[in-house]
């Protein structure tokens, strides 16, 4: 009797489509600063190239940013019938690498997975001024429930906050104004036409709308604008991540989280905006940690409210998947699967 041998690896399809969607995930200015390599286990690296040294001279954010696609990744292949065996940080002489990857065959998603994975497609990042968001008390326990044991504390730091942080943002600006290797670095990943990295004109608040969300970075100023009868004054619920340590493992963590929040929101029809140039400066990162009631270390802040596009697709473009994925050759003598 013929019977078929269950995979234990995905086929290339199912690899490419979940990668893709990984790669779909926020980061710095749209750096995209990951590399994907499959061979009998699939390992996530970070891109040194794609590191922004006057913004992010520790890597923190582009290692925040390849956790977000690592989430990304397991809800894609969960949806798929796969569960993930993720080793983050293994031994390893490239420090790049951050994640190796092993595959088990699942059951069907549950629900919550399913929706997690559709969300992926619609989440955009939202730069525009956004209402409260309704219903905000149901919404922050389903994120204190999805957040609980992964090491990432979620605190809501309430409007009371929003002077403090907005006066910090206005100050951070203003030294960054005179900082021209930052300048040139911003006005770099500031979309530059035909290239599908960094944030393009229509993801980017018009000159009339710059300042209508003060707690943000000031990119040049784009096409994006809300439309008539929308938020004219930003009043999105301000989430922050915190983590006890400031270990690569837990900016790889704090990504891993920023993407689950993102996407929950995303599914429960929500706008969201990672906020990180709060920080990316000693100072900044010193007055989150007063505001927090906890003692973590700040790694992101998170807008979220009644967006002005929620549900659009993301107008941020993606490298095309051959610059991101590669298949290990097999060693000489080996056929593929030995």
């Amino acid at each position: 009797m013929n019977t078929r041998a269950v995979p234990t690896v995905p086929d290339r399809r199912t690899v490419e489509s979940a990668v893709a969607l990984a790669c779909r995930a926020p980061s710095l200015h749209n750096s995209q600063p990951w590399r994907w390599v499959m061979g009998t286990a699939l390992r996530l690296y970070s891109d040194p190239d794609r590191l922004l040294p006057a913004t992010d001279g520790f890597g923190r954010q582009m290692v925040i940013s390849c956790g977000a696609a690592l989430n990304h990744l397991e809800y894609a292949f969960t949806a798929n019938h796969w569960r993930l065996v993720i080793e983050r940080l293994p031994h390893s002489s490239d420090r790049q690498l951050l994640s190796t990857i092993n595959f088990i065959p699942a059951p069907a998603p549950t629900d919550f997975v399913a929706r997690m994975a559709v969300a992926i497609g619609r989440r955009r990042t939202e730069r525009l001024p956004m209402d409260p968001p309704p219903a905000w008390a149901d919404t922050l326990e389903q994120l204190v429930r999805i957040t609980a044991g992964t090491g990432v504390e979620l605190e809501d730091l309430g409007q009371r906050s929003r002077p403090a942080l907005e006066e910090a943002s206005r100050r951070m600006t203003g030294l960054r104004h005179d900082d021209p290797t930052y300048q040139a670095e911003l006005r770099w990943w500031s979309g530059r036409g035909l290239f599908p990295d960094g944030v393009p004109e229509q993801a980017r608040p018009s000159d009339r709308q710059q300042h209508s969300v003060h707690l943000s970075r000031e990119f040049p100023p784009g096409r994006a604008s809300t439309p008539d009868g929308g938020p004219s004054e930003d009043r999105a619920a301000i989430l922050l991540l915190s983590t006890s340590a400031d270990s690569r493992l837990d900016w790889l963590r704090s990504g891993e989280v920023l993407s689950a929040v993102l996407l929950a929101c995303t599914d429960r029809g929500l706008g969201t905006c990672p906020v990180t140039h709060l920080t990316e400066r000693a100072v900044t990162r010193t007055l989150l940690r007063e505001l927090s009631s906890g003692e973590g270390m700040p790694q992101v802040l998170i807008r979220v409210g009644a967006g002005t596009g929620v549900g659009e697709p993301s107008t941020t473009p993606r490298r095309p998947l051959s610059e991101v994925l590669v298949r290990e050759r097999p060693a000489p003598g080996h056929l593929p699967g030995e």
